[in-house]
């Protein structure tokens, strides 16, 4: 790649602050509407998980080809092997969080499960925490992606 190209990466981290903020507040809001019984919320708050799902999938994309510019130290490495395990975790979580209530409609009112449901909304918020600090990690601590 030129010169010209390099002013462009690491792409990974332009991306990543949406789908952060969108998955914690897709999380927040759903839970609420669940716990409250607001449908609103719930729809409002899926709208937001399904926006930082695909934004996460992006981000993903981008920093599997941001990696190879990592240097490859041990740290390193193992850090990113680590961010992209929970990068891949909070993938499905949060697939797993959009597509269960489409397949059981009474899910989010009135049944045990949905205490399930608010777990896994938890898990994905964890999984969240877990990948941007890694991130923040790599980018603050270890210096990637830092010219």
């Amino acid at each position: 790649m030129s010169n010209d190209m390099d002013a462009f990466f690491p792409f990974h981290p332009r991306l990543v602050h949406f789908p952060i903020g969108l998955t914690l507040v897709g999380v927040g809001v759903v839970a609420a509407g669940v716990l409250w019984r607001r449908p609103q919320w719930i729809a409002c708050g899926r709208f937001s998980l399904l926006l930082g799902w695909i934004g996460a999938a992006v981000a993903a994309l981008a920093g599997l080809l941001d990696q190879s510019r990592a240097p490859a130290t041990e740290i390193v490495t193992r850090t990113i092997n680590q961010h992209i395990t929970a990068g891949i975790a909070l993938l499905v979580a949060l697939g797993l969080a959009l597509y269960w209530p489409l397949r059981d409609k009474k899910l989010l009112f009135g049944t045990r499960r949905r205490w399930a449901y608010l777990g896994l909304l938890l898990l994905a918020a964890v999984l969240t925490l877990i990948a941007a600090g890694l991130g923040g990690q790599l980018v603050y601590g270890l210096g990637v992606g830092v010219r």
